[in-house]
Parts: structure tokens; C-alpha cells; sequence
């Protein structure tokens, strides 16, 4: 039996997660066999844990990555005048040489070649692992779904502009060496296909919800929304109605507050990044840094969603208990934020209102739009009335919606991107910022990284 040096990576996992004190007493030995590792429970759920600790990685969505996608959106307002900090991305210039262009790239490759890994290693030892084996499969098919989503969108030109544009790398393999480095871009299509092709076995996932254990790992109901996600992109409305209407035993929060503070788990919470002090983001890569006390970044009040009548009500709870002015309050601690939530239920509702809206289905579309809104304004304090909105209009009350709803989430851009949209930022003002899809890679999309250039001969724009 071939022998792996897998204990460290075990170890580094644990923190995830509760309840996995016992392992850490045992006796640890230097090295382990794979029959060690997927022959015990213990370890190989920790093995298992280990995939979403490499996708939430300071470096990929764990730390900077999340913060990435408000800064080349338009809600908030970088102040930092620091490339450490995100300033080139905001300014639209993140260059191929830029550090998140390539960081953000390099490790959440890393994450996929972790999942690549488990699985071959998972294929190997099938009858070892014995009645779980399609579950954590099927959790490792997710975590790699969500890193390759995440990469499609930020190194991809819109879907909804060329589907047949080159995206980023489908590696599929586990790799060692650089013994297959060369490889060709995929094509926009060719990597949702992957995507959607990964989450066919969620099936095999739990179903429940409401307890750490659900929030922190794969669901069924984390895979159907992340369908909805690429969905969306596909424009396939249709479908973004079919996978909404089968994530079932989730409900909005009665407050919104409550989703952002100990201890996160509400019946609104689908899939969420929890830290601890053993695996906390640091300084310029931790995502409270950028968020929080206005230290690098700015709620815009001034043009941002903010600013736009019916989505500046200081009753409305997102305003009243999320920011503070030009502050943003909805993480609170000043240093980190040990809680990051990826998917959550509003969104569900708010991708299916946007389905039904382009069917033309105003009414079903109106419904949950009202759902989402109402827990945080109660309609008698809303100037806006949303009753009539047809056509345009309620797409557009749709889309702002989403902006206030999900502001400092990580999904702003991804909105823009695969709506195919310019970005404007701070439009009318002395440092309006302007990107279209016309301009192409820098000054809208993130560039292939220089150091991948380098390596793989196949990489051609």
C-alpha cells in the first residue's frame, strides 16, 4: 500500500468544524497509509473537511477572493490607495502581474487539485469507504462546482455576450508535477457544463438544515442554489424556477441581523465559511479589514445603492442595523469576521423572482421580491410601492433589491458580469470609473495570470 504524508492536511482541517476533538487525541502517527486514511471515519471525514478548507484559503474566497467582487463592483468605494488592498481591481487596472489576479487564480487551483486528489484517491478505496462514498463524493464534486463558478466568472468574458468564450482551465485530474501543464482554455460553455455536470450526484447529499453541520458542508439544498447561480448566467429561467422551487425547509430570518451575528445558523442559511483562531484571514488579506470601521472601504452614499430612492429608507433594517453612514455594519469585528456566508435563502427567492419576471410572470415575481423586502421594511413605512411593476421596471426593482440585499456578500459583480453590464462607478462625480465588455480583460474582467502564461504554452487570448 502506497504510503501519503496526509496527517498535517488532516489536522489543518479540524478547525473547521465541531466534534473533532477525539481525533486529536489519539496517538498521531508520522505517516499513514490510504487505508488508514479512508478506512477510518475519523480521518477521512477530516480529509473531507479539508476540500472547503482549501477553497476558503485567505488567498481564494476565504479572505481577499470575497472581497474581490464588491471591489469591482459599485456600492462601495475603496479608500485605501493600497494595491495590497484591492485599489488596482477597484481602479479597474488589475493587471495580469497583479497579486489577487494571480493569487486568487493559483489557490483556488489548488483547491481543485485537492478535490481532483480526494477523489482519485476516493475511486481507489470505494469499498473501503464503503456506505458514505457517494456522499462525499458528491461534496467534493460541490466544493469543486463552486471554485470553478467563482473562477468562470472573474476570468471569463459574459456568458450572456459569448458563450463560446474562452474561459479558464478545466483540470478534471489530480496532478503531482507539471507533467500536464499545458492545457488549453475552455470554453464558457464548456465550463458551466462542468459545473452543472459536478452537482448532478447532489443527490447524494444530506437534506437537512439549521445546524453547523448542515450550514458548513454540502446540502442538497447548497447545490440546487449554486444551479440557480449558473442558471442565471444561462439565462435558462426555467430551470433557476425548478432548482428554487426544490430547496425546501428554508425561510428568510424575521430580522436580518440575526444572520450576521452569533451564532449564524438561522433557518435562512444554506452555505457559509466559518473561521476560528486557528484558521483566521490576517491583517490585509482578512475580509473584516476591508469591511469594517471604514479602514480600506466605503459604503458609497453618494451614488451607490444607497443613494437610490426606495433603497435609502433609514427604516429599512439594512440601512438602520447594517450600516452607519458611509460605515458598513453588517460583520462587527474590527480585525476578521468568523463567518462568511456564501448562499443564503433571500437569494433563492430574489433568483426566482428575477426567473419569473423574464417570463413575463410579474405576479409570481412581485410575490417574492415583496417576501424579501417586507421582512426588512414593513410595507407601511415603504415609499416605494412595488403593486404595478411590470416589464423593465420590476426587473430593475429586482436587480437593486439584490444590490441592498447582498451588499459586502460577494455577489455584486457576478450580477454585473453576467448581465453583461458596464460598470459604473461613482458616475457624474470627479472619480467616475467606467468599464465595459468592449474593453475586455483588465479593465472589466481579471486577465489568465502571467505566471500561467509562463508555464502552460497552450494559454493564448
Amino acid at each position: 500500500m502506497k504510503k501519503i504524508f496526509l496527517y498535517g492536511l488532516l489536522l489543518s482541517s479540524l478547525s473547521l468544524f465541531p466534534g473533532c476533538t477525539d481525533f486529536l487525541e489519539k496517538e498521531p502517527p508520522l505517516y499513514v497509509t490510504e487505508a488508514d486514511v479512508f478506512g477510518d471515519a475519523d480521518r477521512l471525514e477530516a480529509n473531507v473537511n479539508s476540500l472547503y478548507q482549501g477553497l476558503k484559503s485567505q488567498y481564494a474566497m476565504g479572505g481577499k477572493g470575497f472581497v474581490i467582487i464588491d471591489n469591482i463592483g459599485d456600492d462601495f468605494i475603496n479608500i485605501s490607495g493600497n494595491g495590497y488592498e484591492l485599489d488596482f481591481t477597484y481602479n479597474l487596472k488589475a493587471t495580469l502581474d497583479r497579486q489577487e489576479v494571480y493569487e486568487f487564480w493559483r489557490y483556488t487551483y489548488l483547491a481543485i487539485n485537492r478535490v481532483n486528489t480526494f477523489l482519485k484517491n476516493a475511486e481507489l478505496n470505494k469499498d473501503v469507504i464503503g456506505a458514505k462514498y457517494d456522499q462525499y463524493v458528491a461534496e467534493a464534486k460541490f466544493v469543486r462546482a463552486l471554485s470553478y463558478f467563482y473562477l468562470h466568472q472573474l476570468y471569463t468574458m459574459p456568458y450572456v455576450l459569448d458563450p463560446n468564450a474562452k474561459s479558464v482551465l478545466l483540470r478534471l485530474e489530480a496532478e503531482g508535477d507539471l507533467t500536464n501543464n499545458d492545457m488549453a482554455r475552455s470554453s464558457s460553455t464548456e465550463v458551466l457544463a462542468q459545473i452543472l455536470l459536478d452537482l448532478e450526484g447532489s443527490s447524494a447529499l444530506p437534506a437537512g438544515s439549521g445546524t453547523a453541520a448542515f450550514v458548513t458542508h454540502a446540502t442538497q439544498g447548497a447545490a440546487e442554489a449554486l444551479k440557480q447561480r449558473v442558471y442565471l448566467v444561462k439565462g435558462e429561467w426555467d430551470n433557476v424556477i425548478a432548482s428554487g422551487n426544490k430547496i425546501t425547509g428554508y425561510e428568510l430570518a424575521s430580522d436580518i441581523e440575526t444572520v450576521f451575528r452569533p451564532p449564524y445558523i438561522t433557518s435562512e442559511n444554506i452555505f457559509s465559511f466559518p473561521f476560528d483562531a486557528t484558521n483566521r484571514p490576517g491583517q490585509q488579506y482578512a475580509t473584516g479589514y476591508f469591511y469594517i470601521n471604514g479602514r480600506s472601504m466605503d459604503v458609497d452614499v453618494a451614488t451607490g445603492i444607497v443613494s437610490i430612492p426606495g433603497y435609502n429608507n433609514p427604516k429599512d433594517a439594512r440601512i438602520d442595523k447594517l450600516t452607519k453612514g458611509k460605515l458598513f455594519t453588517k460583520y462587527t469585528n474590527a480585525t476578521y469576521i468568523d463567518w462568511l456566508p456564501i448562499l443564503r435563502y433571500a437569494e433563492v427567492l430574489l433568483n426566482s423572482a428575477e426567473a419569473y419576471a423574464n417570463q413575463g410572470k410579474s405576479a409570481e415575481a412581485l410575490a417574492l421580491l415583496k417576501q424579501v423586502r417586507a421582512r426588512s421594511l414593513d410595507p407601511a413605512n415603504d415609499t416605494f410601492k412595488l403593486d404595478g411593476l411590470t416589464g423593465d421596471a420590476l426587473k430593475t426593482a429586482i436587480y437593486n433589491e439584490r444590490r441592498l440585499e447582498f451588499m459586502g456578500e460577494g455577489i455584486r459583480a457576478l450580477d454585473i458580469f453576467r448581465r453583461g453590464e458596464t460598470i459604473r462607478k461613482q458616475p457624474g462625480t470627479d472619480h467616475e470609473l467606467v468599464a465595459s465588455p468592449q474593453l475586455g480583460i483588465n479593465g472589466y474582467i481579471y486577465p489568465i495570470p502571467q505566471f500561467e502564461r509562463a508555464q502552460n504554452k497552450l494559454i493564448v487570448d
